[in-house]
Order: structure tokens, then sequence, then C-alpha cells
């Protein structure tokens, strides 16, 4: 089958053999159009199957090719894999399934070299501008199903769909594989995309994306920027521009002001906000943090539970006792006795953006006690334990986190109910009690 498709009519062979060939090329190159057009607006069914005939042809065309190779080359047919995707890419068609279908074939070093390529060149190729959802969405899925592999000891790749070169090549060299990664992501990030999306992207940048980085402080402008747009997308950039900070030595001294100014009464109705409170608890850990700086999360944490949800109250009460605990010198909070008995004078400022100009070492958490005649008594007891003296061991917030106003209505409906007595005498007959009124209204005999 050594034989390229003719370009020139004019070369046509004539021998019965070059024709037949030329004709079975020819053949082959409509089926494998027709198979890429079946990949879009088809039954899931036969998208998959498809999509599976185009890798077989994939594979057989790399193990045995339709023109000769030179030597030391590779064997992968990339002029027959890119339509594949391209036409996962499609910008009119959503094709999640068909995409998780795919990932399967993602496993082998060298498709994942080539659709990282392929990708990339796509990517490229669209306007810095709105695009059509489908695509972005189609992308992100791509994406998100790119299966990087562990390196090895000689950092060589040997998992292959084709046949595996014998000289040492790009296609087998893990820290290229990192490389098209990388810059595949940063170009899709460039891109603009749906609020959505943005979420879906940072929901798995820190465990997915940032491990498999040439160099993760390639992300601080993209994290930056998203930190700073405020709302969930804040919320949502935490973690990774926290590992940024704490692990990459990311110099960004903003980082626990703009924490604080995410602080306000939504937080408690979000999707994220077990995430968020997790978060802000693990940035608070460190014991070298100023007082300052510990007391004005607590007391602004305190004065937004007088209006969160008895949901909410259950994590943030102990989540204000377990900052106190790790620093000592916030303990004035509990035990200041100079405060005036009007709360007006208050001297936390509640506007104040910055934490080191709130005055909240000057003021006491007073929102405590009151949330001591909360409605529900879980908040009540919780709030009631700032009485004692507060033991140095800290609460474990995580089965907390999963606290929702369903649990708890659960909780409370599962409860045995005490049976409550409704006479405190035993009666031996009807109206024969001595302290009855009846008997003494009406006379039976």
């Amino acid at each position: 089958m050594y034989m390229p498709a003719p370009v020139d009519p004019g070369n046509l062979p004539e021998d019965s053999e070059g024709k037949y060939k030329i004709w079975l090329r020819e053949r082959y190159t409509d089926t494998t159009t027709s198979l890429c057009q079946l990949l879009t607006d088809q039954p899931a069914n036969v998208q998959e199957l498809a999509l599976s005939t185009l890798m077989k042809f994939v594979k057989s065309e790399g193990e045995t090719p339709l023109k000769k190779i030179p030597e030391n080359h590779l064997c992968f047919p990339i002029n027959q894999f890119k339509p594949v995707i391209e036409g996962l890419l499609s910008c009119k068609h959503r094709l999640s399934s068909l995409i998780t279908r795919f990932q399967e074939f993602l496993e082998y070093d060298d498709v994942r070299y080539y659709t990282m390529k392929t990708a990339l060149r796509i990517v490229k190729e669209q306007p810095k501008k709105v695009l059509a959802d489908t695509f972005m969405h189609n992308c992100l899925t791509l994406l998100e199903h790119l299966s990087m592999p562990m390196p090895s000891g000689d950092d060589r790749l040997n998992h292959f769909l084709t046949a595996r070169p014998d000289q040492p090549h790009k296609i087998d060299n893990y820290n290229e594989h990192k490389k098209i990664f990388t810059t595949l992501w940063l170009e899709f990030l460039k891109l603009k995309m749906s609020a959505g999306l943005y979420k879906q992207v940072l929901l798995g940048l820190h465990e997915k994306v940032m491990p498999h980085f040439t160099s993760p402080l390639l992300l601080s402008d993209f994290l930056t920027e998203s930190y700073n747009i405020g709302g969930a997308i804040s919320l949502l950039s935490l973690n990774s521009l926290f590992i940024l900070v704490n692990k990459f030595n990311l110099n960004y001294p903003d980082f626990y002001k703009k924490l604080y100014i995410l602080l306000e009464p939504s937080i408690f109705h979000v999707k994220y906000q077990a995430r968020f409170l997790f978060l802000t608890d693990l940035f608070l850990t460190s014991t070298y943090l100023p007082g300052y700086l510990v007391a004005a999360f607590a007391k602004k944490f305190a004065r937004l539970a007088l209006t969160a949800p008895p949901s909410s109250l259950t994590i943030i009460i102990p989540f204000i006792c377990n900052l106190i605990r790790r620093h000592p010198n916030c303990k004035v909070l509990l035990h200041r006795i100079d405060m005036a008995e009007d709360l007006t004078e208050d001297p936390f400022d509640m506007d104040e953006c910055d934490p080191a100009k709130c005055n909240a070492l000057d003021s006491c958490l007073w929102e405590l006690q009151t949330l001591q005649h909360h409605y529900h008594h879980e908040v009540s007891t919780e709030a009631r334990k700032i009485q004692h003296k507060l033991l140095s061991m800290e609460t474990d917030l995580g089965p907390l986190l999963e606290t929702t106003t369903t649990t708890m209505f659960e909780k409370e409906v599962q409860k045995k109910m005490k049976h409550v007595a409704t006479t405190f005498h035993l009666p031996k007959g009807l109206f024969t009690n001595a302290e009855d009124q009846f008997s003494e209204l009406w006379c039976l005999e």
C-alpha cells in the first residue's frame, strides 16, 4: 500500500495495480471523512462507534503507514488524527460524553501529546473575544480529561498506541509533555469564558492542573485577577492562590486583606460555603500571624453570625473559639471588663476593609453572648462554652462543615421524644380522684 495520494492527474499510474491502490486510498479518505462527520449531530452510540473506528484507523496506520517513513521518524498519523480533535472541539454541539469516551485513548502518551498539540493550534486560532460557549465547554472538558503521566526513572514514556520511537524524542519525554500542557492551559485561560466555566476551571485548578505545570507561578496573574473579581470566583481562587503563596513563595502582601474583604453575609448562602470556611481556617492556622489580624477575623465572623442561619452558626462559633485557642493574646476579646454597656459604642468598625484599622482588639465578642439566647438549642449550647475555660485542644471542623439546614431538620426529626405524663396520679376509676373538680360540681348518685 505504499503510495502517496497523487496530486497531479497527469502522473496517474497506468498499470491496474497502481490504479487500484489509488482507488483504495480515495475510498479510505472518503471513509475517514464520513466518520469525522458522524462525530457531531448524531446519536451517542453512533458517535462512539465513529470515534472507536477512527482511532482504530490511527492505530493501524501508525503500525503500517500508507507511505514510506524515513528512518528514525515518527509513525504517528497526525493528518489522520487532527480531524478527530477538531471534531471533538465542535463549536455547535456539546460533546461531553464523547470526550469522556475519548479519555481511554488519552492514556496513551503519543495520543495525549498530539491531542495537546492539535488543541493548542485550535485554541491559538480562536479570536480573543467572547467565543461560543459550546466550544469553550468542549475544550475545558477535553483539558480536564488529560491524564498526565507520572515520571519514570529515566523520564521516558513508553505507553504508546503506535510504535514507540527508537531514539529519544519529544513525544516520549515527560518534560516536553509538561511544557505543552502548560502552554495549552495558559492559552486557554486567555480566552473569554462564562462565569460557570470560570468557576469550573477554578474548582479543579489546584489538584488537576498546577501539579503538572512547568512552573505553577505562571498562573499567578490569572489567579490574582480572579481573586480581585470578588464573589464566588474569589472564593474559588483562594486554594490555588494560597498554594502559590505558601509553597512557591509568591509575594502577595495583600492576601489577608483581600480575604478579610470577602467576609460578607452572602458567604453563608453560597454553594461553596464549606470550602471557604475550611480554607479560611487553614490560612489562619499559623501562630505567627499578628494578633490584630486574627482578632479582626474573629470579630467580623462574630458580627456576621448575628444574622447567619443556624447551620452556619454551628461551624462559625467553634471556628472563632479555635482562633482564640491558637492565639492566646486574643483572649482579651472574651474577658474584657472595660467595655461600655451601650453596644453602640463598640470600637470595632464593621465597614473598615483593612483589618489593621478596624480596632478589633479594642472590642469584645459580645455577639457570642447574644447567641447564647439563640432559638436553636445547638447554637445556644455551643455559644455557652465561652463561659467556661476553653480547652487547649481545637475543635475538629471537618464533620461540622457538612452541616446544612436539611441535615439539622433530619436530625431533629429522628430524635426520640420522651413521653410526658398527662397526670400525676394513677387513676383508679372515672371521677374517683379526690382532687377531681368534677365531683364537686356534679352529683352522680
